[in-house]
């Protein structure tokens, strides 16, 4: 099978890198013939003008989501009825690609692209979220399987509800850890002594919850139902956006504590504690 991918960047190296390691014929092509080289020569692939993809069996729009029209019009007098042509935004459908004559369809991988020789080296079993006409599904679903992920078809119009859970988890998830680094390197920790101590909880945290799901993986200060260390959180944080997102997620983790089975009168004290907080930074 001739594989064509559009767009150099993290997503299209992976998967050319994947591609080529699954035996497909990979082309790949960029804005500038440079970034195509440089993505060819670490994966395998072969560098090539946009102008040749109508010789491919599918081709994949790897571009940022701002750019996947303009990248799809731009292949529009090259292609044929008989491709595929297949977007990976997670957050926007297959429908914005209608107007080309082909089959389409939208392929998103549920992971981080930040470096695309450790997350294609880690492809196994990784979730492909997929909607789209019925000839790109089986297209697709059989090019999963090949490269040992795992296929699941979504609905056109939940999309931007998938897109949203998975910026929750690993985006933010980011930017945690990295206020949480802050606040020990301000204690005075080395940053590379505050990095490794957050990876290192967060495994642990990961770990757990693969293990024993969400709910029961949740430990600390509001699982116990502990007012006090609550309240001696929120009085040492002197910025009010921080303070305000240790009140919002405080709430939500009172939530999960509740199902965890925190009795009501802690949940009270806890609850009374957000809102005074919460009261206070809004004045």
């Amino acid at each position: 099978m001739k594989v064509f991918i559009i767009g150099a960047g993290h997503v299209g190296t992976t998967l050319s890198i994947i591609f080529e390691n699954a035996g497909f014929e990979v082309f790949i092509a960029s804005r500038s013939m440079k970034s195509a080289k440089k993505a060819a020569s670490i994966s395998g692939a072969k560098a090539c003008s946009v102008k040749e993809c109508g010789g491919s069996d599918i081709v994949f729009l790897t571009v940022p989501d701002s750019e996947i029209t303009n990248a799809a019009k731009n292949i529009e007098q090259f292609v044929t009825e008989k491709q595929v042509i297949v977007h990976t935004s997670g957050a926007l459908s297959s429908e914005i690609l209608n107007f080309l004559p082909s089959h389409v369809a939208s392929l998103h991988p549920l992971k981080s692209f930040a470096d695309p020789v450790i997350a294609a080296s880690s492809i196994k079993e990784t979730l492909f979220t997929f909607e789209g006409d019925k000839t790109a599904e089986t297209v697709l679903e059989e090019i999963v399987k090949k490269i040992k992920g795992k296929f699941v078809k979504i609905k056109p119009q939940n999309k931007i509800l998938y897109h949203l859970a998975a910026v929750l988890a690993a985006n933010y998830t980011v930017s945690l850890a990295d206020i949480s680094v802050n606040i020990l390197k301000e204690i005075g920790f080395r940053e590379n002594d505050a990095k490794s101590a957050i990876v290192n909880l967060l495994k642990g945290v990961l770990e757990n919850m693969e293990n024993k799901g969400t709910v029961s993986a949740l430990t600390g200060p509001i699982e116990r139902g502990d007012a006090d260390t609550v309240k001696k959180h929120l009085t040492a944080i002197k910025d009010p956006i921080l303070k305000n997102i240790y009140i919002f997620l405080g709430f939500a983790t009172l939530s999960i504590a509740e199902q965890k089975g925190l009795n009501k009168r802690k949940i009270d004290d806890i609850r009374k504690v957000l809102n005074e907080q919460n009261n206070c930074s809004e004045g």
